[in-house]
């Protein structure tokens, strides 16, 4: 059994709806391109501030897993490793710009202070980087002038 179709035919007078809307489309897009764009640049501009928070929080364990050991005598070798662990990975940071801070329960320890330190006390490695040192896209108001800050405290050796 077959069954047949009828054949609509929907007429549209071209010459009204199709040629007024010609150069719509270029209009659109040269109106929101720049809109895209700024919102594309601050995309980028907050994940690489997450980015090196990731990273300096990553450092601040590394200076902490070194100030644990009790191989370590002295507050140096913790700064170094912190300075180390970021320059691997943003070898454009400054050294003006990092801050590494190594403490015991009490106070701030300097120098060859680690040996204080008794076996089982806690010891705090507190890493802080300046922003606007790495920063590519200097577009965000609200990321100007910002530090990024890690603690990490391990117990020594």
């Amino acid at each position: 059994m077959k069954t047949s179709f009828t054949k609509t035919t929907v007429r549209r007078n071209t010459a009204r709806f199709g040629e007024n809307r010609r150069g719509a489309a270029c209009v659109e897009l040269a109106a929101l391109s720049p809109i895209l764009l700024l919102f594309l640049l601050g995309i980028i501009d907050v994940g690489q501030f997450i980015n090196l928070g990731q990273t300096v929080s990553n450092a601040s364990r590394e200076g902490a897993r070194i100030a644990a050991r009790q191989t370590t005598g002295n507050v140096s070798s913790v700064e170094t490793a912190v300075a180390n662990y970021l320059a691997n990975l943003h070898p454009n940071i400054p050294a003006s710009a990092v801050t590494t801070t190594v403490a015991d329960g009490n106070a701030t320890l300097s120098g060859g202070g680690i040996n204080a330190v008794a076996e089982g006390s806690p010891v705090s490695v507190q890493v802080s980087v300046a922003y606007d040192s790495v920063r590519w896209i200097k577009g965000l108001p609200f990321l100007t002038g910002r530090s990024v800050t890690s603690s990490t405290v391990a117990r020594r050796e």
